[in-house]
């Protein structure tokens, strides 16, 4: 009690935090951005240089598909994940769009016939905003416009040309007759050239939104990486790095760069003597990872998780009103029919700092 009244005796009123500036919000920093409006180079282009990494807390979901619904009431706007990121079909969302993009109607030429309602196909295109992405782990080895961040591990959304280019890498079509390409792997994992090319609004100008940007210059090194410390320093020592040389030498001679049969016989040989001494070098890598890199849980962050009740409330009443041919931004939708409850799902439509990670991967799925 007396150390309130000490306070308060002698109190600022001006130091109230009502009074304070506050600071501008710079946005998810979880999230790694290539915007060319941050761009220092002269060239106006945002260059950098990044590792996408495989995603240590679930191997096999190292990329996270995710669809989102941007909903607008008379509450305000309502951005939720669907299961459809996931393959669910079943998505209330995407089911209430679906009903009304199909919708029939009698036809008045031939009453025992039915034809598409043009008008509920028009409305609920309009209404229902779906947007769909994919998302990563990657880090970050060269930036010049934010130096701070080499070494930090980041979400990243994919452009759609670097996930076509890493498609092609890791998983080539079998008339290609390339050997896949271990794009995300922790030891010889190969970087991505990232540059990202100015649309036609000014970078240097903020107070014109650019918009259309584009990827296409983006492209992977040919020489691989290994990942660092978050600080960017080495992980690996000088020893380690000749053992992950000769262990990349001997997969691409196993992979196609033998140029003779027994010259692949021998890579083999030379990959089984080396097998224990890159597990542990593997293990190195994920023990960093999730122990001392603090990686976001992605598909936590980044994939569906259930609606809690009030989203679920609030999503039903407005796929009821949408149906129903009434706009929310006008109507009360609270006094629009809602149909069942829908499922549940989390109303996050970016990745927020994950919470300790529970997830294991185990020493069987090690990448080689």
């Amino acid at each position: 009690m007396n150390s309130f009244i000490d306070e308060v005796m002698g109190f600022d009123s001006t130091s109230l935090d009502v009074f304070q500036e506050k600071p501008q919000s710079k946005g998810n920093v979880n999230i790694y951005k290539t915007n060319p409006a941050d761009s220092k180079a002269e060239d106006g282009h945002y260059h950098s240089k990044v590792r996408i990494l495989y995603n240590p807390l679930n191997l096999k979901r190292s990329i996270v598909h995710q669809a989102v619904y941007v909903l607008h009431d008379k509450q305000g706007t309502l951005i939720v994940k669907s299961s459809l990121g996931d393959g669910d079909k079943s998505c209330p969302l995407f089911t209430g769009w679906k009903a009304l993009h199909y919708a029939k109607m009698p036809d008045p030429e031939n009453p025992t016939k039915t034809i598409d309602d043009m008008e509920k196909r028009a409305w609920g295109d309009e209404k229902y905003e779906k947007n769909e992405s994919d998302w990563a782990l990657v880090q970050i080895l060269e930036d010049d416009n934010k130096p701070e961040l080499v070494g930090q591990i980041k979400a990243m959304k994919l452009p759609k040309v670097v996930l076509t280019k890493l498609t092609a890498k890791m998983n080539p079509s079998a008339d290609s007759k390339k050997a896949p390409v271990p794009v995300m792997d922790y030891l010889i994992g190969i970087p991505l050239d990232i540059d990202v090319t100015p649309g036609p609004d000014d970078p240097k100008n903020p107070q014109r939104k650019q918009r259309e940007i584009s990827y296409d210059l983006c492209d992977f090194d040919t020489d691989y990486a290994p990942i660092m410390k978050v600080d960017g320093t080495p992980l690996f020592t000088d020893e380690e790095i000749e053992t992950i040389d000769a262990f990349n030498e001997a997969k691409a001679l196993i992979n196609g760069k033998a140029k003779t049969a027994k010259a692949k016989e021998d890579a083999e040989k030379k990959l089984a003597g080396m097998t224990e001494a890159v597990k542990a070098l593997y293990q190195k890598a994920l023990d960093y990872l999730k122990d001392e890199a603090h990686v976001i849980d992605l598909v936590a962050e980044c994939g569906y998780t259930p609606w809690n009740p009030e989203v679920s409330e609030r999503v039903s009443k407005w796929i009821a009103s949408i149906a129903a041919m009434k706009d929310p931004l006008v109507e009360d939708i609270n006094e629009t029919a809602a149909p069942a409850a829908a499922e549940e799902a989390t109303t996050e439509a970016a990745p927020v700092e994950a919470a300790d990670p529970a997830a294991q991967m185990a020493a069987g799925d090690l990448p080689f």
